[in-house]
């Protein structure tokens, strides 16, 4: 892939974005931990907790490609503005939901886990948007935003985990709000009036522009023809359908050899630590390894990775099997971080400048159906043959749809807008 010089970006433009797309990637963690040990609370039935879990991605995956629509017509920053408040009051609202009944409370905390989602997740959004808008798509400052993204979320469960243990849901809760309203305020910060943002299409706002318009969706799947954007896809598919498996019935698992809370948090804190230093390097690897194969290559071991984690558990001192975890979990955080900045920058390099919201938005809607798919699979999976064994299932199941992946690009040796390179 041709690398082109990097555009001179002003440092606080850089800092507003990357805050913005840490803050909010980071309370996917956050919220995946928290909301999962809630659900372990509240119900003993593996698919009920899957189904709470995958429940946060329900909507994401309806509206990101109208959502980022929205944002190549309105403009990206507007868009971002108001998903950003309401990501800071839906966490207020899950204490509240506790307070009723059983069944009430369950549908209550699905349908805020849906609101909280999209909000985050447009967030995000924006922010990759951002980076093919201004940034070009660069791999030095796509490096830059998933490496510090990445560091963040080697903070977020940690803190959070030590603040499960330690107080109640309730402030658990609010200072969950309290982390979204900085990346609320860093959204604030991202310049109104760039000039290197393409200008939207509409300045004004109309309430119809809040309905979805099945033109913008036609026009994101139009995408998929070009070979690189069907390669970005499959290859996220499978990288979040891992990260699914993290997210939720990992942390039932390690819950179940009584891991508390903390040290759940420090061990995903481990493997954001090193994604941030795989993002850092992704760039110089990509120079010895084409970027399409990279990407395949750090995606099938960040599958392998957590697949094997009920091997690490063999009856060993407490002691070895968290050394055991840390390292793999570790591993897995680095090949994360090598394929992430790959998958965001042959994507933005895929699609055109106009079409850079619209393409963020197939590409999280891809990553939110696996994210809506994989937990309740899992659970369901784990009901019929235990949690153990929904490992090693879930796990072969992604592999073989990588092998099409790795299939598609041996087929497609020259990946690129048009297909040949």
């Amino acid at each position: 892939m041709k690398d082109t010089s990097a555009p001179e970006i002003p440092w606080q433009t850089q800092a507003a974005i990357y805050g913005a797309g840490l803050f909010s990637f980071t309370m996917v963690l956050i919220s995946s931990l928290i909301v999962t040990l809630l659900a372990v609370q509240l119900t003993k039935s593996e698919f009920l907790i899957g189904l709470i879990v995958g429940s946060r991605y329900f909507l994401t995956l309806a509206l990101s490609i109208h959502g980022g629509a929205l944002m190549d017509r309105l403009g990206t920053r507007r868009v971002m503005i108001a998903f950003a408040l309401v990501a800071v009051v839906a966490p207020l609202l899950f204490p509240l939901a506790l307070l009723l009944p059983f069944g009430a409370a369950i549908i209550s905390i699905i349908l805020l886990q849906m609101l909280a989602g999209v909000s985050d997740a447009m967030v995000w959004v924006g922010a990759q948007a951002l980076s093919g808008h201004i940034m070009k798509g660069h791999r030095l400052y796509v490096g830059r935003m998933t490496a510090i993204v990445r560091l963040g979320a080697f903070f977020g469960p940690i803190i959070f985990g030590y603040i499960w243990d330690q107080t109640s849901v309730t402030t658990t809760f609010v200072l969950m709000a309290l982390w979204s309203a900085l990346g609320f305020w860093c959204v604030l910060k991202i310049p109104s009036t760039s000039q290197e943002e393409i200008t939207p299409k509409n300045t004004k706002f109309n309430l119809s522009d809040i309905i979805p318009r099945m033109s913008d969706y036609i026009a994101a799947f139009r995408l998929i023809a070009i070979p690189a954007v069907a390669l970005i896809l499959l290859v996220t598919m499978v990288r979040i359908g891992g990260t699914g498996i993290q997210s939720s019935f990992y942390v039932v698992f390690l819950r179940d050899i009584e891991i508390s809370a903390a040290i759940i948090g420090v061990l995903i804190g481990i493997a954001q630590l090193l994604a941030s230093v795989g993002s850092l390097s992704a760039s110089s690897i990509a120079r010895m390894i084409h970027p399409h194969w990279l990407v395949i290559y750090a995606v099938f071991m960040t599958v392998i990775t957590i697949a094997i984690t009920p091997v690490l558990v063999f009856g060993a001192s407490m002691w070895i099997t968290l050394l055991l975890l840390a390292t793999i979990i570790g591993v897995r955080g680095l090949c994360l971080g090598i394929s992430q900045p790959m998958e965001i920058s042959v994507l933005g390099q895929a699609v055109a400048t106009t079409e850079q919201g619209v393409g963020a938005g197939l590409r999280t809607t891809v990553n939110r159906l696996a994210s809506s798919v994989v937990p309740p699979l899992m659970g369901a999976v784990a009901e019929l043959v235990g949690i153990r064994n929904s490992f090693f299932i879930m796990g072969a199941l992604l592999l073989i749809i990588l092998g099409f992946s790795a299939l598609f690009v041996k087929r497609n040796r020259d990946l690129g807008r048009d297909g040949s390179g």
